[in-house]
């Protein structure tokens, strides 16, 4: 009779673990699973920024800082972020990350506009980085933290 209650405590303890693993397993994911394609684009994109953040610079007050000699850039990046808005806004439970890409591509879309208006001081272009950066990083802390268990 003494092994009785032992048996009894341990298909309790038993079943507690099986209705907390059940209860885990059930929970909602409130944020995607981690996308390494996104993670890759996002630094690719931010290097393909850089370099032409640093082109301008290099340009500046010279005939090359013109809108003309870059629209490559503006092209190509938004095809990127968009292709990027895209596979983002694809993936369930990804939301946050789609809208911070929509966003991104609206910031691109703003820098295109402003440099039609004509060449970027250095002043303009160190503000620009920063904002373009604080994105990127955003985007990239919500795509890391995706990777913790």
């Amino acid at each position: 009779m003494p092994k009785r209650p032992h048996l009894t405590t341990i298909a309790r303890s038993f079943s507690a673990a099986v209705v907390l693993l059940a209860l885990v397993a059930c929970t909602p994911r409130l944020l995607a699973p981690y996308d390494e394609v996104t993670d890759r684009s996002v630094s690719a994109l931010q290097r393909q920024t850089e370099a032409h953040l640093i082109g301008l610079e290099a340009a500046a007050g010279t005939p090359d800082c013109v809108f003309d000699r870059h629209q490559r850039f503006y092209t190509d990046a938004r095809i990127e972020i968009s292709a990027l808005a895209v596979r983002t806004a694809a993936i369930p439970g990804n939301e946050r990350t789609a809208e911070q890409t929509t966003l991104l591509l609206a910031s691109l879309d703003s820098l295109r506009q402003l440099h039609r208006l004509g060449c970027l001081a250095p002043e303009q272009i160190a503000i620009l980085r920063t904002q373009f950066n604080s994105s990127f990083t955003a985007i990239l802390r919500l795509e890391l933290a995706k990777r913790r268990p």
